[in-house]
């Protein structure tokens, strides 16, 4: 079983500055616990969830924007229990590790040297965390160094796209997917560069045929426009189950992908086929 906890549902710079939603990134868990993008609020968030920043096996950012990384050295700090154990890994991005251009490093050589390791990825890049292979795919982005990633585990993979504008190449790395993760920033008719639209979403979704869309990383001006309004358009124009997350919405990914909005609520089943 892998369990997904979503600690922040918001992103671009107006719904991460006014915290219209929570910017704490992806939580995941499997015999190794992964945080993704662990943006503003990512450790208040984990504390409010009840996880421990000192479990965490692997912190993966995937580009040098503050609403991806902005509480990672404190992230790296837990994982390494406070500086006291050199473990867990810490990758991201070229321009997250080494910099580059206008971008980065977004950790300082101090929390690059306590962890455990520190790798720098670009797209085709792996990583073995226990038995789980995490591939770095390619992206669209004003951070031309930016990746996504592939988590490939014992109950299918599991992909997140990351901030991107939707090209060949980026539905290409996420073929296969059986949960497929989409930053969607802008809603309908108000597509940008480098940012996905729902009109996007709806297009990737009905290409890669997951068994389940997930969109999340919602800017503000999709926000006001209605999320709910976005999750039905791209299951109407994809035909695929499409969920619009909500921040510490939480996804069990087994032979059925259960996700649960809220904890009291009650969670939707989706059987694998």
């Amino acid at each position: 079983m892998t369990n997904l906890i979503f600690l922040g549902t918001g992103g671009g710079r107006f719904a991460t500055v006014y915290q219209v939603r929570r910017t704490g990134g992806i939580y995941i868990e499997d015999k190794v616990r992964i945080h993704l993008d662990p943006g503003p609020g990512a450790v208040v968030g984990m504390s409010q969830m009840g996880l421990d920043p000192g479990k965490t096996d692997a912190i993966l950012i995937s580009h040098c924007h503050p609403d991806h990384y902005a509480d990672a050295e404190v992230l790296v700090e837990g994982m390494t229990c406070c500086s006291f154990k050199k473990r867990g890994l810490l990758a991201g991005s070229r321009s997250v590790i080494l910099g580059g251009g206008d971008y980065g490093p977004a950790v300082s050589d101090y929390h690059r040297r306590i962890a455990g390791e520190t790798r720098a990825l670009t797209p085709g890049d792996e990583l073995m965390l226990d038995q789980m292979k995490v591939v770095a795919s390619a992206t669209s982005h004003s951070d031309h160094d930016g990746i996504g990633f592939r988590f490939e585990t014992s109950d299918g993979t599991i992909s997140y796209v990351s901030d991107s504008e939707l090209k060949e190449e980026v539905v290409r790395s996420h073929r296969g997917a059986r949960v497929l993760i989409m930053n969607v920033t802008r809603p309908i008719r108000s597509r940008v560069r480098f940012h996905m639209s729902t009109e996007d979403a709806a297009e990737m979704a009905k290409s890669i045929a997951p068994e389940l869309a997930i969109l999340t990383h919602f800017g503000s001006k999709l926000i006001n426009d209605g999320v709910k309004k976005q999750e039905r358009f791209v299951q109407e124009q994809s035909g695929i189950r499409t969920v619009a997350a909500e921040d510490f919405m939480r996804v069990a990914v087994g032979r059925r992908i259960r996700v649960h909005r809220k904890p009291a609520d009650q969670h939707l089943s989706f059987v694998q086929s």
